[in-house]
């Protein structure tokens, strides 16, 4: 992984601008090219793929319970549904931020340049139609991605967003629960020191493990002295 990681960084200096199109990224924001932690200390992003699910709701209403934005990223066919759409609107409502997540969460290594762009270009499309947001990351199915890979996605002029904390709550193993889900978070969110470490938290609304104890993830993540922040925010910090 941490191979991958440098090749990224190195390569991608090799993202061209941006394409002109107005529903691709805002020019104005800074393309930065992997974000996996934040560019400050102190921070958490948590951040929700393959959404929106039936339990982006009590997402939200937890979310906000605890005054906590956060980042969704959502697959492009579920919009194709109007109750899907309604939900994601709620989000952006509460300041939420919205980024893409491939349109059917295809494995981009098993996908050619132009399949993977169809893949990116699609989702980036209805996110716009039906949200009006200008998406600015993109966030690889399964998180599987490889420099070849990572070319047309900066091309594009969006970022590749992956994580640094894996909360595991989409685990099928016998056994797993909720508690073990908040506690693959709090135990790396205890270990460190918020005055060196930032985390980005990968999650999934669709998950009831990570539905459960939501709220005692926040609570600890806060405890901690971590600020719970967006994604955006995150990648920005310190410009």
């Amino acid at each position: 992984m941490r191979k991958t990681i440098s090749a990224l960084l190195a390569i991608a200096s090799l993202a061209s601008t941006a394409n002109a199109q107005s529903v691709y990224p805002d020019s104005s924001k800074p393309m930065v090219p992997l974000s996996m932690y934040c560019r400050e200390p102190g921070m958490v992003a948590l951040t929700f793929d393959d959404g929106p699910s039936n339990n982006f709701p009590t997402v939200l209403a937890t979310l906000a319970s605890h005054d906590v934005k956060a980042t969704f990223f959502l697959l492009g066919f579920k919009l194709a549904y109007a109750s899907r759409v309604l939900q994601a609107r709620a989000a952006l409502n509460e300041g939420h931020q919205i980024e893409n997540h491939s349109w059917d969460h295809t494995n981009f290594t098993r996908l050619t340049d132009a399949q993977l762009i169809e893949q990116v270009d699609s989702t980036n499309q209805i996110i716009w139609d039906t949200l009006g947001v200008k998406t600015r990351f993109v966030r690889p199915p399964n998180g599987s991605i490889n420099v070849v890979q990572g070319i047309p996605i900066w091309d594009m002029g969006y970022g590749v967003a992956t994580w640094n904390l894996d909360s595991k709550d989409y685990s099928q193993q016998p056994g797993w629960t909720a508690d073990n889900v908040y506690d693959e978070v709090t135990s790396k969110i205890n270990a460190s020191n918020p005055e060196k470490d930032s985390f980005v938290v990968l999650m999934h609304d669709s998950s009831p493990a990570a539905v459960t104890r939501l709220g005692d993830i926040i609570t600890a993540v806060k405890a901690k002295g971590y600020r719970l922040v967006t994604l955006n925010e995150c990648a920005d910090a310190g410009r």
